[in-house]
């Protein structure tokens, strides 16, 4: 029942910031800094794109006040993961005396994990999901052909790209990549020259965990087992990867249906929860 009254009940988001980061902020309690995933363009999201974002934010505002936030618009060109990691240290401390939980959604997990390793007194617990120590296969791949789509300023290609990779194989791809051509410039107005998101993909892609100093917050690793990003074996040596943590596998899901999966929506809330 709590299920359904969540997915019925969606308020609105306000507008915030956090240092110069702006955010969405929703709900009641502890904070929550919810490091979302890639998109074609930074800042605050608008329409249908926020409404997407408010869905992410939702499992969790019944326990915690959310605070969605935005990468900077504007990246310059060599701009790193540290770079990233840095900005939402110094927008955290900005408006938080302590340390709050942070978590991390496919790129924003890594730019979490480099939170985490590089601003230690930023991170009380973190939560890691459909992310990794580093791309691997096809992740690679994907990441690098989009990074040179966006180079060219393809956006309609780029907007394609987005949608037929997402949706799994034998479920109307390439139907959803011809459709997202024709609505990515609507859904994502300010995406622009698509620079900052070439700057974003170039910058994941020479994220290594262990180059890293060891994270010190405890750790939950979520993850797929259907997952056409990051196989299983890349979660499992992720949490080998920060002392003590803890690993939750969810075979049915993917790259973007775990998060909707009650078991893992409720383990993350339990473990963010743990030690009040």
């Amino acid at each position: 029942m709590k299920e359904v009254m969540r997915a019925r009940a969606t308020p609105a988001a306000r507008e915030s910031v956090l240092g110069d980061l702006p955010c969405l902020v929703m709900g009641s309690g502890p904070p929550l800094a919810l490091l979302g995933g890639l998109t074609p363009e930074n800042g605050l999201p608008v329409g249908p794109a926020r409404w997407l974002e408010v869905q992410t934010m939702m499992p969790f505002v019944e326990d915690f006040e959310v605070f969605w936030v935005a990468r900077r618009r504007g990246l310059a060109k060599g701009t790193t993961m540290a770079d990233l990691a840095a900005d939402v240290a110094d927008a955290l401390a900005a408006r938080f005396e302590q340390p709050v939980d942070v978590l991390g959604i496919s790129t924003g997990g890594s730019i979490a994990q480099q939170l985490a390793a590089d601003h230690p007194t930023a991170v009380r617990r973190l939560a890691l999901v459909s992310t990794a120590c580093r791309l691997e296969n096809s992740g690679r791949r994907f990441q690098q052909e989009m990074a040179a789509l966006a180079h060219e300023g393809a956006r309609r290609q780029v907007f394609a790209r987005f949608a037929r990779d997402l949706v799994p194989p034998r479920r109307g791809r390439a139907a959803a990549g011809a459709v997202m051509a024709w609505l990515g410039p609507l859904l994502y107005p300010h995406a622009g020259d698509l620079g900052d998101l070439a700057v974003t993909l170039e910058a994941e892609d020479s994220f290594e965990l262990r180059e890293l100093a060891p994270i010190q917050a405890p750790t939950l690793v979520v993850g797929g087992g259907q997952d056409r990003f990051y196989p299983q074996a890349l979660f499992a040596e992720t949490a080998r990867l920060i002392p003590d943590a803890t690993l939750a596998i969810y075979p049915r899901r993917g790259h973007i249906t775990v998060l909707n999966d009650p078991g893992a929506q409720a383990a993350v809330i339990e473990f963010l929860r743990a030690g009040r």
